[in-house]
């Protein structure tokens, strides 16, 4: 029976120390094991419009006290709508990213996940009405305008004085000699135009170039009313000063040469189906004269010479 006692309260006493120690080796268990890990994400701002810039900030994605991180990267999603990433191996930090334009105006989530090591954390974000007007640019400041210095007035030098001007004695007045006027020359005297040559009849009138001429002188004849394609003879006493041919409308223009030197005045008749006239003079000077007197002892000594080779 004493054996049994003993036995008895042999157990009782390892069970009470067993009770005793359970819960200390429990409090040394769990104070070994490294604490759970606390992910958290943060916005800024935490509302605006759709389309708005924000920043997403992240903390706490690491195991084993921060000896184990996130190897995928982190991925922040906007509804499930990804909008942003962070590389792989940051445990904390800040991201750039933009709020889905076709984001209704509502309350929405933010997530951040790190597939590697099974972490997520949330953050609410509200989308609000976009503003009715733009924000207006501040107020530029005005500019600046520096104080004007006034100009510094050099002081006034008088200059040195100079010596009197002396006035070059006067000169006598220029006199101008008085001008002598040319004594005229009188004009030539030409001989009266000659009328024994009568106008002869005409069908129209005969356009010259000048009214009188020198010897030797070329005129231009004009006419019309001829016709169409009709020769043209131009004659003044009987001999032959020009020619052409009418055109298609029977007008003509032609060339008019006399031979005969003699003063007065000339009838010139166009003779092309109809009779056309005109009047030239004319006017013999001393010049035409001379040259005239020459060609006569010309000719002359012409002749005398051809009779003395003709009788040898």
């Amino acid at each position: 029976m004493r054996t049994g006692s003993r036995t008895i309260a042999a157990l009782s006493g390892g069970l009470a120390v067993l009770l005793v120690a359970a819960p200390f080796a429990d409090a040394q268990t769990s104070s070994s094991q490294p604490p759970a890990p606390n992910p958290a994400v943060t916005v800024s701002p935490a509302s605006g419009p759709a389309g708005s810039n924000i920043t997403i900030g992240w903390s706490g994605f690491s195991r084993n006290s921060g000896r184990s991180l996130c190897k995928t990267g982190i991925v922040f999603r906007f509804d499930g709508v990804e909008i942003a990433s962070a590389a792989p191996g940051l445990a904390s930090g800040t991201v750039a990213a933009k709020v889905p334009t076709d984001a209704k105006v509502d309350s929405h989530t933010i997530t951040g996940t790190c597939p590697s090591l099974e972490l997520i954390a949330r953050v609410p974000f509200r989308v609000t009405p976009p503003p009715s007007n733009p924000p207006s640019d501040p107020p530029s400041n005005p500019p600046v305008t520096p104080p004007v210095t006034p100009p510094v007035t050099p002081p006034v030098t008088n200059p040195p004085s100079r010596p009197p001007v002396t006035t070059p004695p006067s000169r006598p007045p220029v006199t101008t000699p008085p001008v002598t006027t040319p004594p005229s020359i009188p004009p030539t005297e030409l001989p009266p135009l000659s009328t024994a040559d009568p106008k002869p009849t005409s069908d129209g009138t005969l356009q010259l170039d000048r009214v009188t001429m020198s010897p030797g002188d070329t005129l231009r004849a004009t006419g019309k009313g001829c016709s169409p394609g009709a020769p043209v003879t131009l004659m003044s006493k009987g001999e032959r000063i020009g020619a052409t041919i009418a055109d298609a409308d029977g007008n003509f223009v032609a060339d008019v040469q006399f031979t005969r030197l003699e003063a007065g005045r000339h009838w010139v008749t166009a003779n092309c189906g109809v009779v056309l006239t005109a009047a030239v003079d004319q006017l013999l000077t001393s010049s035409s004269g001379g040259q005239s007197s020459s060609l006569i002892i010309l000719v002359f000594f012409v002749l005398a010479g051809v009779a003395v080779l003709r009788f040898r």
